[in-house]
């Protein structure tokens, strides 16, 4: 689980309560930020703008991406592909390759699919050049597919305070229209105004809130997990070349840890 953002996103919606909560102490309580039709139009609209402008089922992968932002790791770290790595080196100086597929190393609960797929071509027998060029064009579209989701995202999150502000449009121009028509009997007609006026902002905080609190922040956050899925890839394809090139162990734990902090890397020790 990806704590911060847990954390973030908790600390941040109880801040925007409470103050909710204080400022409508003297109104006689939240309910007067609650609008389903503005609402509606807020994320209704943006999501449909977002579909013009995005195929369909990119719009269904990002939204399909926000989970993503909670579940942070997946069961492994950087330092546990360098240390498998750093295992079947010594297969592949013996030729045994082939065995790391059906294997599950000592300290992860599974053998990525990524480094199976290593083993398995170098055992098979393609060429150095044809290896690196199937992962690379595997981490080239898979980079592309992610981004077109965070994009997608990002998009909702320019479309939203547009259609706030719609909606307040729409609020005002009913309030100036109902302005011309004789108040009921009985009922304040500067009363009637100012809750009218309260109700046309309200698309407008939706649209803030959607946009800022919401759409952006995990924009950019599946942008960031695309990076560190760069940077593991990179490690991936340096380490399927140098089992190809049957290299020691001792220099593939070295060459691996280049692409980790030094607080992470694999020892000996470990």
């Amino acid at each position: 689980m990806n704590l911060g953002a847990v954390i973030g996103f908790v600390m941040g919606l109880g801040i925007l309560l409470t103050a909710a909560f204080l400022g409508s102490a003297s109104t006689g309580g939240m309910g007067s930020l609650w609008d389903a039709i503005s609402l509606a139009i807020v994320v209704g609209g943006a999501t449909a703008a977002t579909c013009i402008a995005y195929p369909l089922e990119d719009v269904i992968a990002a939204f399909a991406g926000f989970p993503k932002v909670f579940l942070g790791a997946q069961g492994f770290t950087l330092k546990d592909v360098v240390q498998d790595y750093v295992g079947l080196a010594e297969l592949a100086r013996k030729g045994e390759l082939s065995k790391a597929a059906d294997e599950t190393p000592e300290h992860m609960p599974f053998r990525l699919s990524s480094i199976k797929d290593a083993c398995r071509m170098i055992s098979d027998g393609l060429a150095k050049d044809d290896i690196r060029t199937i992962m690379e064009n595997k981490e080239q579209y898979r980079a592309l597919r992610e981004i077109k989701a965070a994009n997608a995202i990002a998009k909702l999150g320019e479309y939203a305070p547009s259609f706030g502000m719609i909606g307040t449009l729409f609020g005002l121009i009913f309030m100036l229209a109902g302005m011309t028509m004789p108040a009921a009997p009985g009922t304040d007609p500067m009363a009637s105004l100012i809750a009218n006026m309260a109700i046309a902002l309200i698309t407008t905080l939706y649209g803030a809130l959607f946009a800022f609190f919401f759409f952006l922040p995990f924009s950019e956050h599946l942008k960031y997990i695309n990076e560190g899925k760069k940077v593991e890839s990179a490690l991936h394809l340096e380490a399927a070349m140098l089992l190809y090139d049957k290299v020691h162990p001792i220099m593939v734990q070295e060459r691996l840890n280049a692409f980790l902090a030094r607080k992470d890397r694999f020892t000996d020790e470990d």
